[in-house]
């Protein structure tokens, strides 16, 4: 299934890579293709969050209404108070969620993409790569010690930065070396002649292959910045990209409440409230950890897909303006609710005494003050 997925993200970046010759420029131009489009989730995104502030006033009176009873009974009611409004206004707290779950449906199949760029870039058969990593992981020398030493994970960005490097003569000696130094049987000749048929032609000469440099300042972003506290001399750069995606996540959040504003605690639908603090926390500290654990290629990606989600958030904010209520407001407008109330027409079924003002409350509404 990913591997479908996989494949039109592929023929993607791999235009992106044509166009700029540069793995992290083809990252970036690949971020904004995505970015544009997901432009109508966000635009829904932030039509929903005008709408939840248009019903801010009507969501505090209801809190206030019910302040100072914490009972399970009285929570409930105003929750259900709280969502009959929300339902009738036609707002939902989910809608808030949909672009950041169709991320990680792109994240997955780009993962496959990164991690495999002979097979999704460069256009080579799967088994055909596989053939290619398997002889490169069994390459020996004269007195047969092995001469690479492949990463556990993305073994095939690793292979592909060697390819970059190498000769005809040299991918030929790798690629026709079909057995170990136990003289089993590696890959048939049959499959060795077709993976090197990839890079070098009958007369033994380089093929002009699209095999991506997969690194940025000698680092292989095909690496897990983890890997960086085995080599840290050798691999610290890649430590960076978590790092500054754990920052960039926070400046995000911290944007998105300056620049759209939400309830005070008090005055927030309790769900909701509880959604945005737990996303508060725990999507920089996911962001950060999948980043350590992916090859580093995602960790740019997302670097790029965060500042280019800024920069959305800031245009929509100005073109989708969230109404702004004061606390005064607020107080004017419940004050004027109650006025309004007081003025009511009496009620049928409340027994009034010979025309006095002071009823007299009928069983079946003892609770009608409270």
């Amino acid at each position: 299934m990913m591997d479908f997925l996989a494949v039109p993200f592929g023929w993607v970046l791999k235009a992106c890579y044509a166009i700029s010759n540069n793995y992290v420029v083809a990252l970036l131009i690949f971020s904004l293709a995505m970015q544009i489009l997901l432009c109508p989730f966000g635009i829904i995104q932030q039509r929903n969050m005008v709408k939840q502030a248009k019903m801010r006033p009507m969501e505090y009176i209801i809190r206030k209404k019910y302040a100072g009873r914490t009972d399970r009974a009285t929570q409930q009611k105003m929750q259900n108070e709280i969502m009959e409004l929300y339902q009738k206004e036609g707002y939902s707290p989910l809608k808030g969620c949909l672009p950041m779950l169709l991320q990680l449906v792109i994240i997955f199949p780009l993962y496959q993409v990164v991690i495999r760029p002979l097979q999704f870039i460069g256009g080579i058969p799967k088994a055909v790569c596989a053939n290619i990593v398997t002889c490169f992981e069994n390459f020996r020398n004269e007195a047969g010690e092995l001469v690479y030493s492949l990463p556990k994970s993305a073994k095939e960005v690793y292979v592909s930065n060697l390819l970059r490097g190498m000769d005809a003569g040299e991918i030929d000696a790798v690629l026709t070396q079909v057995v170990n130094d136990k003289g089993e049987t590696i890959v048939s000749s049959e499959q060795a002649g077709e993976a090197l048929s990839h890079f070098v032609n009958e007369g033994g000469e380089l093929i002009d292959a699209v095999i991506p440099n997969v690194s940025i300042f000698g680092q292989n972003l095909g690496e897990q910045p983890f890997s960086a506290f085995g080599d840290f001399k050798g691999l610290w750069f890649l430590l960076l990209i978590p790092v500054i995606n754990l920052g960039l996540m926070y400046l995000s959040q911290f944007l998105s409440k300056k620049l759209n504003p939400q309830p005070q605690e008090q005055n927030a639908a309790g769900g909701a409230m509880n959604s945005m603090k737990i996303m508060m926390w725990t999507m920089p500290l996911m962001t950060f950890f999948f980043t350590f654990t992916f090859p580093a290629a995602i960790g740019v990606y997302w670097i790029f897909r965060t500042l280019l989600s800024m920069l959305q958030q800031f245009i929509l904010s100005k073109i989708f303006k969230l109404p702004k209520y004061t606390e005064e407001e607020l107080r004017a407008l419940e004050k004027k609710m109650k006025d309004a109330k007081k003025g009511q027409s009496k009620r049928p079924d409340i027994v009034y005494n010979n025309g006095e003002k002071r009823p007299y409350k009928s069983l079946h509404h003892i609770d009608d003050d409270e």
